[in-house]
């Protein structure tokens, strides 16, 4: 980490705000599993439709948008489904498993693969571009352990950014395909949080644990703000915010526009991961962990605790929202064997139905409606009906 500083210090990149970790608010404390409870209310068991069948482990995050649903697999495949029927509109072949979440954007369907970008049209499958980093893409994200997705573009206008696997960051435009630019990584490693756009910067958390913030006008590093944690799950940003979970059992809220950390919380149990990404139901953000297996609220302006929910095995998917009810879908990450979904209903506090699979989840569900689409390591597609809100 000091070494990206004094690379900084000496001239190298132009002149950034270096945020380190003396500069961060004294942590608070996160209550333990032995907090965690639900109110008194009788759990309805449920038992999911088979969308559809497929051959290989789905590990991108599901999509919905016009009736279709959008996913990759781990066979180099991309498919668009009919969400009624289940029937494939379309089958796109890629070079490289999909890991990673795709974008729907001005009926172009966008995602990366390994160190290529795909642009493709939504409604037919046929591929507009596939813009391939010159890398080496032999070492990928999910081998560092237990990072089970690849790092997500960003699209705004005409223009998408992706992470290449040695950590740079790659402008590519969507109209013809080209590369326009590559910035640098200033830790060479892979990115798991994902690149987000906002407001003409683009953001991610390096393979140092840097949240890094570059402008793309000027394409120059406005901050660094050192972590020193590895992310893994996906950043959320609201209210020019950013909130984003670490190995080191803590979670951050740093402002988006200069870098500071406005607070951070650690859990009790020293095993869990915030590996899952967050949501947010007015003032209060949730997010998933790993081993503590719970659905964590903490409130987003300070960072003190709301509620701990117990969700059977380890959260490693983001998850959904139905209205102001939070979806879970957690898996026992260790055998991919079982995983637990699951929908709370947290205003009243209480969990309103779950669904065991024998099946491991490492797919971020989706709602489309009142249904829910689960992905699955079997390669199905699991469809939930749910409850009026």
């Amino acid at each position: 980490m000091m070494a990206a500083v004094a690379l900084l210090a000496a001239g190298c990149r132009p002149a950034v705000k270096v945020v380190g970790r003396a500069d961060m608010p004294e942590p608070l404390t996160i209550a333990s599993t032995e907090g965690a409870g639900l109110d008194d209310f009788p759990t309805a068991e449920k038992t999911p439709e088979i969308l559809f069948e497929g051959a290989s482990p789905v590990r991108s995050a599901l999509v919905a948008d016009g009736g279709r649903l959008f996913f990759g697999n781990e066979a180099n495949e991309f498919y668009a489904l009919d969400i009624a029927t289940g029937e494939v509109l379309w089958k796109y072949g890629t070079d490289a498993a999909v890991e990673t979440e795709p974008v729907v954007d001005g009926g172009r369907i966008v995602f990366n693969a390994a160190n290529t970008l795909y642009v493709l049209d939504a409604s037919t499958g046929r591929e507009l571009h596939k813009t391939a980093c010159q890398r080496d893409a032999a070492e990928r994200v999910s081998d560092d352990m237990f990072a089970f997705n690849d790092s997500r573009a960003a699209v705004s206008g005409d223009v998408a950014w992706f992470a290449a696997l040695d950590g740079n960051i790659v402008e590519v435009a969507l109209a013809g395909g080209d590369v326009v630019r590559t910035f640098s990584a200033v830790t060479p490693g892979e990115v798991a949080s994902g690149v987000d756009i906002l407001d003409g910067r683009l953001y991610w958390v390096d393979h140092a644990g840097m949240l890094c913030c570059l402008d793309v006008t000027r394409w120059e590093l406005v901050f660094l703000t050192m972590l020193e944690d590895r992310v893994f799950a996906p950043m959320y940003i609201a209210d020019g915010k950013i909130y984003l979970g670490g190995r080191s059992c803590t979670i951050y809220c740093v402002d988006a526009a200069g870098g500071d950390v406005l607070w951070s919380s650690f859990s009790l149990d020293p095993t869990t991961w915030f590996s899952g990404g967050s949501v947010a139901v007015g003032d209060v953000l949730w997010t998933c962990t790993s081993d503590e297996h719970t659905l964590l609220g903490l409130d987003r302006n300070t960072g003190e605790f709301r509620r701990l929910l117990p969700t059977e095995t380890n959260g490693y998917t983001r998850p959904a929202l139905h209205g102001n009810n939070v979806i879970v879908a957690a898996t026992d990450v260790y055998s991919l064997a079982r995983s637990d979904v699951m929908e709370f209903d947290t205003a009243r506090n209480v969990k309103l139905w779950q669904a065991t699979l024998d099946d491991g989840v490492l797919s971020s569900p989706v709602v489309a409606g009142d249904m829910l689409f689960v992905a699955s390591e079997s390669g199905m597609i699991y469809k939930f009906a749910l409850c009026d809100r």
